[in-house]
């Protein structure tokens, strides 16, 4: 529902919640070793991510917004590394990742908030849509549809987050065929994200039942429904309410949450010991803010 009433990924929330499901399998039933929680939930949310992203890619081609001549060259760049960043993800430490994706929701956070920049580009390009064909120069479909498929697969998340500001620096785009764009990038790097956690994940111990390498199907079971039937109740309501308030609520709370995984994973891991300890503590922390 939050991705269709703000346009924001859904590994946003996905992850965080996975990570809080992990961290208490005296409730959840979820039983995984502790250092493969990042990875494991990293790689489920993009198995969430897969059919909600073609189900949004039928409604915009549906309303003729989907322009192949930017999604192909850059969902193939996108899907190459994808399987690169999947590899990354099972060589890097649990608690790396956690902090990774703690920045990255303070970024998420401070740009919905207009801390930092992007609001206004966007909001230019909204009120003066771009006229002619969309384009985008083959280097640059290169480097932004790698750098979009890497951290899709690295963080488990859409990827929106770096091909929006991405489409509306370089394409000639507006921004509803820019979230079209987007979404039809992100078709292309999770399933590739995902084949690439299946084949790392075989044989490693420690993963939930029913885990196809890094991916629980179990949990992205149990998640998908929820997730593709209420994505267009939150593009409905997006008609409705003051989403502009909303942005900045949920702005607060992705800043606040960021902060508190940054804050907790930096000193363990600059420290080296005690990781484990500081990291408990740090699920706890952010699963009770969840």
């Amino acid at each position: 529902m939050l991705s269709g009433l703000l346009g924001i990924g859904g590994g946003t929330v996905l992850v965080p919640f996975l990570y809080l499901l992990m961290a208490h399998p005296e409730w959840s039933g979820v039983m995984a070793d502790p250092a493969q929680h990042a990875t494991l939930a990293h790689a489920t949310s993009l198995a969430v991510i897969v059919p909600t992203s073609l189900a949004g890619m039928v409604a915009f081609r549906r309303h003729g917004l989907v322009d192949w001549n930017i999604i192909v060259p850059l969902g193939l760049a996108a899907a190459v590394a994808a399987l690169v960043g999947a590899q990354v993800a099972v060589h890097v430490p649990s608690d790396l990742l956690k902090f990774l994706f703690g920045a990255l929701l303070v970024w998420i956070g401070a740009r919905m908030l207009g801390l930092v920049g992007g609001s206004r580009r966007e909001a230019a390009a909204t009120e003066s849509p771009p006229h002619g064909s969309p384009s985008l120069r083959p280097s640059a479909a290169l480097a932004g549809g790698g750098l979009v498929g890497f951290l899709s697969a690295l963080l488990g998340i859409g990827g929106g987050v770096v091909a929006v500001p991405l489409l509306l620096r370089f394409a000639r785009m507006d921004l509803h065929r820019v979230t079209a764009a987007s979404i039809g990038i992100v078709a292309f790097a999770a399933p590739a994200g995902i084949l690439s956690y299946a084949w790392a994940g075989q044989g490693v111990p420690g993963l939930p039942p029913g885990s196809v390498g890094f991916v629980s199907l179990p949990l992205a079971a149990a998640l998908i429904p929820g997730a593709v039937l209420m994505a267009p109740v939150g593009a409905r309501l997006n008609r409705s309410i003051p989403v502009q308030q909303l942005r900045r609520i949920f702005g607060v709370f992705l800043l606040l949450m960021g902060l508190r995984l940054v804050v907790v994973y930096l000193p363990a891991l600059m420290g080296g010991s005690g990781v484990g300890g500081a990291a408990g503590r740090g699920v706890g922390s952010v699963a009770g803010m969840v």
